[in-house]
């Protein structure tokens, strides 16, 4: 974003919460957000002065735009349900379609679990938990990568595509 564009959201939270940023701290503050996309650190801005009471620290801007960032991953039980219907629909024969198939979240934790011992197993209670557990703690990891600039999928060897 432009420094211009990064000083309009700046101004905007700093009359939001009746404070003052000297020079050296809106360049701090700027060389935090600089990469990242206007809009997204706006949006932050805007729901952190709907909810917050005191001025957001620059950790808090960071979540809230990592967060809006993976907003559209899709909740673990969503996911389950569609490892449960990968299998039905490619069996224990078609493993490498069936992973292909899934999104890299869920074929990454798949994988780990094991493709095969959900295809066999006869209550799913115990994958199930497992899967959802592994999801949630990915997708925070993800949100915890993001803050501080670093894409969690590519580090554990996962495409994005």
């Amino acid at each position: 974003m432009s420094k211009e564009e990064f000083v309009k959201g700046l101004k905007f939270l700093l009359v939001a919460y009746n404070k003052e940023f000297t020079q050296e701290q809106a360049e701090v503050w700027y060389k935090f957000f600089k990469d990242e996309d206007f809009e997204l650190y706006r949006t932050a801005i805007k729901n952190l002065i709907s909810k917050e009471e005191y001025m957001p620290s620059i950790a808090k801007v960071k979540n809230e735009i990592a967060k809006l960032k993976t907003s559209e991953i899709p909740s673990a039980e969503d996911e389950w349900n569609e490892v449960l219907n990968t299998i039905r629909k490619f069996g224990s024969y078609r493993q490498k379609e069936a992973l292909e198939n899934l999104k890299p979240y869920t074929a990454y934790i798949v994988k780990h679990i094991g493709y095969l011992n959900i295809c066999r197993a006869e209550e799913q209670t115990w994958n199930k938990k497992e899967f959802v557990g592994e999801y949630n703690a990915l997708k925070d990891r993800e949100v915890e990568m993001l803050q501080i600039g670093t894409n969690n999928l590519k580090m554990l060897g996962v495409s994005n595509d």
